[in-house]
């Protein structure tokens, strides 16, 4: 695929059912850059298998159906709006093969969905998407997709750092798509004008949506899960960015995550300078 200069987001899709929202997600995202979406869905192989005598191309002509058929169901549904266009990749490693991509296709942001375990695992999303939010070289959004019809409300709790002014870059951009308003929430541990300083950093990211903004006391998990089940999407920027792995998103993320019983988006902004430097560089060819 030639390259364009426009913001580009990536979605990866697998399952039927969260396909669709998945992508939506992103094309919301990209119609307010004026981008373009790339739907990646990946074909896997075993490692040590017959496959490894075959050709990606054969193999996504005699095997990938299912996956094609996802991928181009989901790229008709979403255009009209932004550009988008979809590619299958082939891999026995689905978080390499998705990190590889974003890298050669300069995305500026990958969406991935979460499903929730049944039984606690030492790995705090999933082992890909726990991969994908340590190492792909862009802004990442892992949603879990709940039961709303459609988006009239949006809450963002309100944390210190780069991964919450995503969280309210995501929800505008969500809002604007759908007509819905964005509350900003900051539960504070006593100290009122703090919390109304950070609130004032962050709301002028928000207009032309609507925005209110909200400054609470008392438990911030308790408080964020109770007010999840009042908005259609709760967007939560990543609480922490250590190199283990129960750092990777921090423990009120994860835990609304689990635990609201309405849509969830986890924002990771990618601080470092590799995908502008990407950009740039293409850009002076």
């Amino acid at each position: 695929m030639g390259r364009s200069n426009a913001y580009r987001v990536a979605v990866a899709v697998g399952h039927p059912t969260n396909a669709p929202q998945l992508t939506r997600t992103a094309v919301d995202l990209a119609r307010e850059q004026h981008g373009e979406v790339l739907v990646f869905s990946v074909v896997v192989t075993e490692r040590e298998s017959p496959f490894a005598l075959f050709t990606d191309e054969v193999i996504i002509r005699e095997f990938g159906g299912e996956r094609r058929e996802i991928l181009d169901r989901v790229v008709e549904t979403a255009r009209g709006t932004v550009p988008v266009s979809g590619q299958l990749l082939v891999s026995h490693d689905v978080a390499r093969a998705l990190t590889d991509a974003v890298v050669e296709f300069d995305c500026d942001a990958l969406v991935v969905g979460w499903h929730d375990r049944d039984r606690p695992s030492e790995f705090v999303l999933g082992t890909n998407v726990d991969r994908l939010v340590a190492r792909a070289p862009c802004d990442v959004l892992v949603e879990k997709i709940g039961p709303a019809d459609g988006v009239d409300s949006i809450l963002v709790p309100v944390a210190e750092g780069p991964h919450a002014e995503l969280a309210a870059d995501v929800a505008r951009a969500i809002a604007l798509a759908n007509g819905a308003r964005v509350r900003l929430l900051r539960v504070a541990a006593d100290d009122r004008d703090e919390a109304e300083r950070l609130l004032a950093g962050v709301v002028n990211r928000v207009p032309p949506a609507r925005v209110e903004t909200d400054v609470r006391t008392g438990s911030v998990t308790e408080t964020v899960v109770a007010e999840a089940s009042k908005h259609d999407v709760t967007v939560l920027g990543s609480t922490r960015r250590g190199v283990l792995r129960r750092q990777l998103v921090g423990t009120v993320p994860q835990t609304v995550g689990r635990r609201a019983n309405t849509t969830v988006i986890i924002t990771r902004r990618e601080v470092g300078i590799r995908p502008r430097l990407n950009r740039l560089i293409r850009e002076a060819l």
